[in-house]
């Protein structure tokens, strides 16, 4: 009997590899390869979905086959209009959105914009591109219905059965808004003024049978039917889908954006993973705590004699306007972070970074400066005063002696390579990368987490190391050697709360880096330990490190902001169209720091 069984697996097996292999020859060989998996095996763990494609590779289990059918004809169709969605409808993603997007301007839903862009993407695969290359009805078209019975397909075979007399739905206003469809589909009209008539059909038809579009059965059809595109088959499909991501400025629109496109091509293993990422750095932040529970520890010890300014400053109710004083010693990692936040980061992450990404590479693109160049630095020469202040070598020029401008200032000189990738010695600076989430940052936590990572993004492509942290009244952190996946995932929380500059642990960051840092902080100013901050910066500066503050528009710390810029070891930027220049000028800062290194 078990041997029976494993001959009847191979069989299925082997047909899946031969219907594949003719579609793929039949729609123009994309570049995709097959990974069956085993039949009781799901593709991204809970997602219960037979066939998924993800990263130039289609995955798919052995029972997709429903019975009753022809399963060759039945696996040859089911490729065929998989594949053909790359070739016509949608195409690729940013075709995709717009077509959800003119959807949702009738329909004011995102998800009846989502299904209505699906069944408009489906009916235009299988009534017009499909029958005109192969010059037949697909075979999938009449087993609408027979094989599962989500709205998606009750609504497709309300279509079907007015247009090639399919099975007759069971719901009469089904039938009714499947006739609809069908007329809509005939019509001499654009594909978004199609997909906008059929999301007016289907919102009547949520206001007749809204049991039909339940909160669960749409997240049902996102997760385990998403609409293929373009994108899907290549490599790294989720950074290329990323580029229309990143293009979206609002934040309830990101996140349907997240939930429809990206959410299922992740599954929920991703998720899990970095919530239990997270979990690990803040059980280590608590298991710290404990410690200096017991007694204040032995770093901090070293800190208050180091530093006796600490002991000077105490916590007040006064001199800072309205809110208290509050001293450095009360900014501890965060030993617990709500479970709506984690979630919350999640989708906040891939949208930060996709924003992010697409400024950084539309400013490399345009840029008037020097492109990178098939170069070597060779040997150090003299720096002279008309020469970019970018090509001193400042660490180089600080082994001749004092920096004597044009006596003891180098450069190195680049040499073009025939051919090869650009390499230019030198040491990359590390990169901090130090993010406000207090209560009075909250107006422009979007725009200042995208600066964060325009930083974080600037470092990591020019080879450098980063860390990260966040900071409220307590902080989070990723430090050098943290995966990074956890550091983008700790600039995408948010915590509302007060405002204690992190001071003991950005200075631990630096201390610890191999080199000089890049330390760049997000924020409004409205520090509660602010003298203290301010000192420890110093020091941190005296080190070697740089300092830049971007103060974005929150409460109003005028009299903070310029007892900072009394300091000369801090440099101040002061932002007051957040929208419009801060990621200018964090970009601006970032760039002329790792010029020489992006690529």
């Amino acid at each position: 009997m078990e041997l029976k069984n494993d001959l009847k697996e191979k069989d299925e097996i082997s047909l899946i590899i031969d219907m594949f292999n003719q579609a793929w020859t039949e729609l123009y060989c994309p570049p995709v390869r097959l990974s069956i998996l085993p039949a009781e095996k799901k593709f991204n763990d809970k997602r219960s979905a037979p066939f998924a494609v993800l990263n130039g590779i289609i995955y798919i289990r052995p029972d997709i086959v429903p019975r009753g059918c022809n399963p060759g004809k039945y696996l040859l169709w089911y490729f065929r209009h998989e594949m053909a969605h790359i070739h016509n409808c949608p195409y690729d993603m940013k075709t995709a959105y717009s077509l959800e997007k003119a959807a949702f301007k009738v329909a004011e839903d995102w998800s009846l914009a989502y299904l209505a862009t699906h069944i408009f993407a489906d009916l235009q695969v299988n009534l017009n591109y499909l029958p005109k290359r192969f010059n037949e009805i697909p075979y999938i078209v009449k087993l609408v219905g027979l094989t599962s019975r989500s709205v998606l397909d009750e609504i497709l075979e309300g279509v079907y059965f007015n247009v090639h007399h399919a099975t007759k739905p069971r719901n009469r206003e089904i039938a009714n808004a499947g006739k609809e469809i069908a007329t809509v589909m005939r019509l001499n009209m654009t594909w978004h003024s199609k997909v906008q008539m059929i999301s007016l059909i289907l919102r009547r038809l949520r206001n007749r049978c809204p049991r039909l579009f339940s909160k669960t059965k749409l997240e049902k059809i996102f997760m385990e039917h998403p609409i293929r595109v373009r994108e899907d088959f290549l490599p790294n499909s989720i950074k290329y889908i990323g580029e229309t991501y990143g293009s979206i400025n609002d934040e309830t629109e990101a996140k349907e954006f997240f939930k429809h496109w990206i959410e299922p091509r992740l599954g929920g293993e991703e998720k899990e993973r970095i919530e239990r990422m997270l979990k690990e750095r803040i059980k280590v932040g608590r298991e710290g705590k404990r410690g200096r529970d017991k007694g204040v520890t032995r770093e901090r010890d070293e800190s208050l004699k180091k530093y006796p300014w600490t002991k000077e400053i105490k916590p007040s109710l006064d001199l800072l306007g309205d809110e208290p004083r509050l001293s450095t010693a009360l900014s501890k990692p965060y030993n617990k972070i709500g479970k709506e936040k984690i979630q919350e980061s999640f989708w906040r992450r891939f949208w930060y970074k996709s924003r992010a990404e697409r400024i950084l590479i539309q400013y490399l693109s345009e840029s008037p400066s020097r492109k990178p160049v098939w170069a070597v630095a060779k040997y150090p020469d003299q720096w002279y005063v008309e020469d970019d202040i970018e090509d001193l070598d400042v660490e180089t020029s600080l082994d001749e002696g004092p920096l004597i401008p044009e006596v003891t200032t180098l450069k190195w000189i680049e040499e073009p390579t025939s051919q090869g990738q650009s390499l230019v010695m030198g040491y990359v600076p590390s990169a901090i990368t130090v993010l406000d989430t207090s209560r009075s940052m909250s107006d422009t936590h979007d725009i200042a987490a995208t600066a964060a990572f325009i930083v974080y993004l600037s470092a990591h492509r020019a080879g450098g190391q980063t860390s990260v942290v966040n900071f409220s009244t307590g902080y989070i952190s990723a430090g050098w050697e943290s995966p990074l996946e956890l550091k983008e995932t700790v600039l995408s929380l948010s915590f509302d709360e007060f405002t204690v500059f992190p001071a003991f642990e950005v200075m631990k960051l630096a201390s610890s880096s191999l080199g000089t840092c890049f330390i760049v902080v997000i924020t409004d100013g409205g520090w509660q330990n602010l003298e203290e901050a301010v000192k420890f910066l110093e020091q941190i500066a005296d080190a070697g490190h740089k300092i830049f503050i971007f103060q974005l528009p929150g409460g109003d710390y005028r009299s903070r902001i310029e007892y900072i810029k009394q300091s000369s070891a801090i440099k101040v930027y002061k932002v007051d169209s957040p929208e419009r220049d801060l990621q200018s000028l964090v970009l601006h800062e970032s760039v002329k720091m790792y010029k020489k290194f992006i690529t």
